[in-house]
């Protein structure tokens, strides 16, 4: 017997449904969009963001209504979205984002859709109109940077490997030049806020490594669907057989070397870890080393300076990043 509660569901390429639900009902108050909240989301967007967090609060309750989710808390994590912990009617632990930027949200849904792959989360519903989507929660679903260690190389290549192979790198995507002009972009701005950063990273040096990062994008030795944002932030642990599982995607074509970078990187000790790591972890990635290392030179400088912004840190920390950025 159809079920009232769907209105339409299509079947996605994992064979599960993308449903959207219209008779349920709303259970739980939605969480507080508190000061927190605010101040890290309006860095991102701006002056525009008061007005849509305004009008947010009854869009939850409608789609709490129409997917049949109870709302648990709000999740103070990333720049994009306002992220709750929710649970579905028959029980489901679920994660709802909502943000301002829609098409960030549809490209997300559409790629995770995309990942034949158990390293991904399953997708419950989206809404485009709203820019909300609904995914399984992944338990316990510690992020790998709030762990003390380095994940093993072959949970990381497995993670890498997953993403590369099984996705499906359609054209309606952009190419990883664009996310690459973004993030330099982005990232130049940190001059503006803190100008004594240029005794970290010079801009001359800074805009070297836009350029070689620009030349490797346009010479990939394949093209595949990447992840885009693969930091350690957007890693998460699964308690069970699936091991690292990636969330929020910000999908794009290009060299799977680029997935790679943030990993290679982060919490380096030292130039021959950052090097041993790429010689370990290229060939299993379908890689060469020496291009490897070189996409991972190209952002090394931009790593330094968002450490170097975002917190008090020891040189220790940043001079394998500077030492590698050395090379572009």
């Amino acid at each position: 017997m159809e079920n009232p509660a769907v209105r339409h569901a299509t079947v996605g390429p994992r064979g599960f449904c993308l449903a959207i639900l219209v008779f349920g009902v709303a259970s739980g108050r939605v969480p507080d969009l508190d000061d927190e909240l605010r101040r890290r989301l309006s860095r991102r967007f701006g002056s525009t963001l008061e007005s849509w967090l305004d009008a947010l609060p009854p869009r939850l309750d409608a789609l709490a209504e129409r997917w049949q989710i109870e709302f648990d808390s709000l999740v103070q994590r990333g720049t994009v979205s306002v992220v709750f912990r929710t649970r579905t009617a028959d029980g489901r632990p679920a994660v709802l984002k909502v943000s301002p930027d829609r098409r960030r949200i549809r490209e997300e849904a559409a790629a995770l859709a995309r990942w034949n792959t158990i390293h991904v989360p399953t997708v419950f519903a989206v809404d485009e109109h709203v820019g909300a989507l609904l995914i399984e929660s992944i338990e316990p679903g510690t992020a790998l940077v709030d762990l003390t260690g380095y994940p093993t190389f072959a949970s990381v290549a497995s993670l890498l490997r997953a993403l590369h192979a099984n996705g499906m790198p359609d054209p309606m995507y952009p190419q990883v030049a664009n996310r690459i002009a973004y993030l330099f972009e982005s990232s130049r701005r940190l001059y503006e806020w803190k100008p004594d950063l240029v005794e970290l990273i010079s801009q001359d040096s800074f805009e070297r490594s836009r350029e070689l990062a620009l030349q490797l994008a346009v010479r990939p030795a394949a093209t595949v669907l990447l992840h885009g944002d693969l930091t350690p932030a957007n890693i998460l642990v699964d308690g069970a057989e699936r091991g690292l599982v990636a969330i929020d995607p910000t999908p794009c074509l290009g060299d799977p070397a680029f997935d790679a970078i943030d990993l290679i990187l982060w919490r380096a000790e030292n130039v021959e870890a950052i090097t041993a790591r790429v010689e370990q972890l290229a060939p299993a990635i379908g890689a060469e080393p020496a291009r490897l290392l070189d996409w991972c030179a190209a952002f090394a400088g931009m790593a330094a300076l968002e450490l170097a912004e975002r917190r008090e840190c020891s040189p220790a920390e940043i001079e394998p990043l500077l030492a590698v950025a050395s090379r572009v």
